[in-house]
């Protein structure tokens, strides 16, 4: 099987394994999808693929990731032609050290003014080694195509709801890690935008029903079983290969990595093996 239909395979085994689930609706192309592994024509595929599939009740937001403004705001009209509902945009981060606050601004509103779709802002500054301040976040809520922000820091999202709430914005956050999720709704994230229910979608969804039916110690029990695993995914530095080993160990198709990135060594995936055995996943 070559590379690219491995990939594919992998997309839509996991995709088919979610349609059952009450999610509100999917990203693809993000992180954990590879995305900067993956040629323009590879993500308007998959994208095209679950179009075709998904519940259209759901929202559909693809990662219009690129490292210019004029490829970002390019790529998130292809997105928006082949089914995209909305857009989640990350900083360039090449050129990271001339990123300042007007050079941030100017991205954003650049792509929302030219996008069809809404824009999500993606603040990853372990990926971009770039964080985008509260008060920057702000500033893009008041454009009236940019509509939300994917955050890790739940002391941020904390006062970014202040603010919005303060200022009467229509715009939502949500929280981009499995294992901050509880604490993010808690403050007031609207939901979560986290690699988790790649593996564990079941039990993503069950801590979401018990937030909102305020059984919050039976969620925080649950939570901390899902942080087991997602901080071990994430500060271990397994990353991708270890989404993917997850993935197999789990019945699902992880699937190679392309290069330069390498398999899951053997004695990483027995911990991983033993951390989701442990927790009462595996």
């Amino acid at each position: 099987m070559t590379n690219r239909k491995c990939f594919m395979r992998n997309y839509i085994q996991i995709y088919n394994s979610m349609k059952k689930l009450p999610f509100s609706g999917y990203l693809i192309n993000g992180s954990n999808g590879e995305v900067a592994a993956l040629s323009i024509e590879e993500r308007l595929q998959i994208l095209r693929h679950v179009h075709q599939n998904v519940d259209r009740n759901r929202l559909l937001l693809a990662n219009a990731y690129c490292e210019s403004t004029k490829q970002c705001c390019e790529i998130t009209k292809l997105l928006a032609s082949n089914g995209a509902d909305a857009v989640l945009v990350l900083i360039p981060f090449y050129h990271r050290r001339s990123l300042n606050e007007d050079a941030i601004l100017a991205h954003f509103r650049t792509v929302a003014d030219s996008s069809p779709v809404p824009v999500v802002i993606y603040n990853n500054p372990g990926v971009t080694n770039l964080d985008i301040s509260t008060q920057t976040i702000l500033k893009l809520a008041e454009h009236p195509n940019i509509c939300g922000v994917k955050e890790d820091n739940v002391s941020k999202i904390a006062e970014l709801m202040g603010e919005i709430q303060n200022k009467k914005l229509n715009f939502e956050v949500t929280q981009s890690s499995g294992s901050k999720l509880l604490q993010s709704l808690v403050v007031g994230a609207c939901g979560g935008m986290v690699s988790l229910p790649n593996i564990l979608g079941d039990e993503v969804c069950q801590l979401y029903k018990l937030y909102k039916e305020n059984k919050l110690e039976e969620a925080a029990k649950l939570q901390y079983r899902l942080a087991s695993v997602d901080t071990m995914l994430i500060l271990a530095n397994l990353g991708v290969p270890g989404m993917k080993a997850a993935l197999d160990l789990l019945g699902l198709y992880g699937g190679p990595c392309r290069l330069p990135l390498q398999p899951l060594p053997s004695h990483d995936i027995d911990k991983l093996k033993d951390r989701l055995a442990q927790n009462g996943f595996l």
